[in-house]
Parts: structure tokens; sequence; C-alpha cells
């Protein structure tokens, strides 16, 4: 016997591949658009928030689709110049928003209730877990290129200027804050209405 669909599961396989699409676009222009205006808050961004959510919704591909077209065409309009290498390593590095979303979409599924304080927490530490990875190997791949040096890289995280922790800390409060609304905002969009929330 099937096991029934949790109620928070999206069942993406039900969905239009024009849906998923229109969905990819949403995501990804929220990515875009919020980083340019984001831009002066140095390592505080929505959009690995958005990869996220757009994993856990969408699954595993389509989630990281998303971090690479953002990453396309931020990273290559980018006010603060821009380097093939470190665009490739930040497109790789992204793309573990997208993994870690559909991770959690899997244990989460089992939950009857996403927009928890036990949900929050449990998005929170995935973000902060995700952000700690990120750093890593963004960085040390910045150590290897420009001063041939992985230590050095990892290093620059967090000296002379805490950027590596600005970057997790923020992240580990927006998915915790975030997270639950955006995936409040795409199961209604997507099934069309909001009843089950009443």
């Amino acid at each position: 016997m099937q096991e029934p669909t949790p109620p928070n599961h999206i069942p993406v396989k039900s969905m239009s591949k024009t849906r998923i699409i229109a969905f990819i676009a949403v995501y990804s222009a929220l990515c875009i658009s919020t980083n340019y205006v984001m831009l002066p808050l140095l390592n505080i961004k929505l959009m690995d928030t958005f990869v996220f959510v757009a994993g856990f919704s969408l699954g595993i591909i389509p989630g990281i689709v998303v971090a690479n077209i953002t990453w396309l065409i931020y990273g290559t309009l980018n006010p603060l110049g821009f380097s093939l290498p470190t665009l490739l390593s930040v497109m790789i590095g992204e793309s573990c928003y997208a993994i870690v979303g559909w991770m959690v979409s899997r244990y989460m599924s089992r939950k009857k209730n996403l927009f928890s304080i036990e949900s929050s927490i449990i998005f929170g530490l995935a973000g902060l877990l995700a952000t700690l990875a990120y750093d890593v190997f963004t960085n040390a791949v910045t150590g290897w290129l420009f001063y041939n040096s992985i230590v050095i890289g990892l290093l620059t995280m967090n000296f002379p200027l805490p950027m590596g922790l600005l970057h997790e800390i923020s992240n580990l409060i927006l998915f915790a804050v975030v997270s639950p609304l955006l995936l409040r905002a795409f199961k209604i969009f997507w099934k069309g209405d909001n009843s089950e929330f009443q």
C-alpha cells in the first residue's frame, strides 16, 4: 500500500513543465533583482535563501538551474568586476543551497507543519551549514587561484573583516524567517488558494 502524501509535500512531478519553468524564472528574477538592490550590504543577500527554497519546492535540478542562471547574469554583469574562474566556483558553491534545500524537503515532508518554530530552526541551521560549506569552498578556490594557497584563501574569509561570519549569521536568520514565508507563497500560487493555511 502506497504511503499517503504528507500535507507539506509538493508533488513537483504533477506540475507542468511550463509551470516549473515559470517558477524557475520567478526565483531567478528574485535572486538577481535583490542582489543588485542589496549590493551595499556586503555578504548579506536573499539569493541563497531563494535558491534553497527553489531546491526545496522544485527539486535539485530546477534549484541548480536557478543558482546557475542567477550567477551567469549577476556574476557577468557584476559592479564589483568579472572573473571566469571565480564565477565558476560560485556557481558550483551556490548549487549547494539547492541540494541542501532538496535534502531538507525530504526530511520536512514528514512533518505536519512547515510554519512552526521547530521548522524555522531547521531552516536556519540548514542555511548556516550550507553557507559555511559555500564559504569554505569558494574561499579555498579563490586562495588557490589568486594566492596559490588554499590556506590564505580560508584565512581571508574572516580576516581582516569577518565577511564569512557576516554571511553565515545573516543566512541563519534569513533562512529561518524568510524560507517559511516563501514556501507559504509557493504553495498558495501552486494550489491556487490558501485554504490550507486558514
